[in-house]
């Protein structure tokens, strides 16, 4: 934080002096082919990987930069076999560590293996109550209960946090309560409603998209279990993902008391229950105007299998500068595009003249896809945006009045 205030000075939001956390696509091969796959990832993928000594030196920029958390994305990244060395030597060096799989090849066996490599937090796909529902977006008969096997391996290991994530769509959003109260049942802590995203495969899957109000009605249900763990001090935990405004529908929901602070900061809201009571709003607000909204190039970055800084993991396209050749906390601070996207007074449209944009502020990519302009509106808000007529064909995007 002091380096980030020396380096940007005092500003809403304020960027941190390198990234809290980084998104990292160890690789771009999948044993899995699914119809929303942003990376666009398969068996047959051929994206270039760095060799395991490569991973080393990057991990060192990222320790060196002070980066405090690394989750292991893809791709499937246990399709690496060196994946358990590059965990450890990113563990070793100081990093939280987390994984981010299908949780198809995740053996008892293997969840023992990220458990001693340094794997601290876990996080499986779970796109919804039945296997019909699941293996359709996975596009592969038998993984929903390949996923439940792993799931329930990583709760026999017991790691810190056991997450499940769902990928919101017209075929599974009936099974959205199912789904989390499935995810709690097999032991997991955390669940994540993911939004279908138009990048790669992403794009050709953008016609199973829900509507406005149907994603509203979703994120109240989400809202609702949120609220009861955060008050409660029990349950499962329930987040939204690349849905900024998630934030707002609990600020509105509560009258300012109980909401998420940012994608960066989700899951602290417990342990500001628990040290300040319910009444928190004014501590959470300025948790909110610090570090709310979408957190690219603030406090969160992605990272491609050949080194590549990107701004969030959906954009593998936009390369900021390759850390086996710069210096991360360089590229952090100097980088032109990401100074840009930091701007949030800057903000264009319907996120500009929003009461709520210092808590949403808008998904800055989805932004930049619909309207070629980081700084735009974002045109998956349910709350009223508006797209270029170019873009009408896309359900991904919303035209409203609200």
């Amino acid at each position: 934080m002091v380096k980030g205030i020396a380096n940007f000075g005092i500003r809403y939001p304020q960027p941190t002096g390198a990234p809290i956390t980084i998104v990292w696509n160890f690789t771009n091969r999948c044993n899995l082919n699914c119809l929303h796959c942003h990376q666009d990832s398969s068996p047959m993928s051929s994206y270039p990987e760095l060799t395991t000594f490569q991973a080393f030196r990057v991990i060192d920029n990222m320790s060196d930069a002070g980066v405090a958390i690394l989750t292991f994305s893809g791709g499937e990244p246990l399709l690496r076999s060196d994946l358990y060395d590059v965990i450890k030597r990113a563990n070793d060096s100081g990093m939280l560590c987390t994984i981010a799989s299908n949780g198809t090849l995740i053996t008892l066996e293997v969840a023992k293996k990220l458990a001693k490599a340094g794997i601290k937090r876990v996080e499986i796909g779970l796109d919804g109550a039945r296997a019909e529902t699941h293996d359709f977006l996975r596009n592969k008969l038998g993984s929903f209960e390949a996923a439940i096997k792993g799931i329930r391996n990583c709760a026999t290991v017991g790691f810190n946090e056991l997450a499940t994530t769902m990928t919101l769509h017209s075929n599974n959003i009936n099974e959205l309560e199912e789904t989390m109260d499935l995810a709690e049942k097999l032991g997991a802590t955390r669940f994540y409603l993911n939004r279908l995203i138009p990048a790669g495969r992403g794009v050709e899957a953008c016609y199973l998209d829900v509507t406005p109000r149907e994603k509203i009605k979703a994120l109240e249900a989400l809202y609702k279990k949120f609220y009861k763990s955060v008050t409660g001090g029990f349950g499962i935990q329930c987040y939204a993902r690349g849905m900024t405004y998630y934030a707002r529908l609990g600020y509105e929901h509560s009258k300012g008391k109980v909401f998420t602070v940012s994608e960066a900061l989700s899951g602290y809201e417990r342990m500001f229950q628990e040290k300040f009571g319910l009444e928190v709003s004014k501590i959470v607000r300025r948790l909110a105007t610090g570090f709310g909204g979408c957190s690219a190039g603030l406090t969160y970055a992605g990272l491609t299998a050949s080194g590549d800084l990107i701004p969030c993991v959906p954009a593998p396209s936009i390369k900021l500068g390759n850390l086996l050749e710069q210096n991360l906390e360089e590229i952090w601070a100097q980088n032109e595009l990401l100074n840009y996207i930091r701007n949030r007074k800057a903000l264009k449209g319907s996120c500009k003249i929003c009461v709520y944009n210092d808590l949403c502020g808008g998904c800055r990519y989805t932004a930049y896809i619909a309207h070629g302009d980081w700084l735009g509106p974002d045109a998956s808000c349910p709350f009223g945006s508006k797209i270029p007529k170019t873009l009408w064909h896309l359900p991904c995007y919303y035209q409203l009045d609200m």
